[in-house]
């Protein structure tokens, strides 16, 4: 599967993170930052909130909760009683359905699914010219619909998927072209 790597900031310390799938367990995902790797288990409880269990690497689980700010590219991330502030950069829509500005916002880039679910609405099609941010496709994962939206501005180049598919996690939904 696909190893998707995104820029976090926590309270002003930007980190480069690797997350990439596990196919053989779904909903399963190794993490990498420096030199540390982790295999977590992440399952959705609520629109805001996952529940992280560490299955190599260390040990333990956390409730996190990621409350928007108002802002659409930082949250502030609720864990065992602490609030730390962060901006994910990874051109994607983040919990709450709001895609994060930066630098994957001039366009181009791939939609994946960020948890295993079902393509209930496809809202592109190939040729469809998309801003960054843009609802492209909408995933149902545990009983709640998410809307994903284009990590650029650029044109719709292909939908790997229709509606009614099946999808796991990371599974390739839409493919954009960087804009001219």
């Amino acid at each position: 599967m696909p190893v998707t790597t995104i820029e976090i900031s926590v309270n002003d310390r930007i980190r480069r993170v690797a997350v990439e799938p596990l196919a053989e367990t779904p909903g399963r995902y190794r993490i990498a930052w420096d030199d540390i790797v982790r295999v977590v288990d992440a399952r959705r409880l609520d629109a805001e909130t996952l529940s992280l269990v560490l299955v190599e690497g260390g040990s333990g689980s956390h409730q996190v909760r990621c409350v928007s700010t108002g802002r659409p590219d930082v949250v502030d991330v609720h864990v065992g009683g602490s609030v730390l502030r962060a901006s994910v950069d990874d051109g994607r829509t983040w919990l709450g359905g709001q895609a994060p500005g930066g630098a994957a916002a001039a366009g181009g880039g791939q939609v994946t699914a960020p948890m295993p679910g079902k393509i209930t609405r496809i809202l592109v099609q190939p040729g469809d010219e998309v801003t960054a941010g843009q609802a492209v496709v909408v995933v149902e994962a545990m009983k709640m619909e998410n809307e994903l939206g284009a990590p650029g501005t650029g044109r719709v180049a292909d939908v790997p998927v229709s509606e009614g598919d099946p999808v796991d996690a990371g599974a390739l939904l839409v493919i954009i072209e960087q804009g001219s």
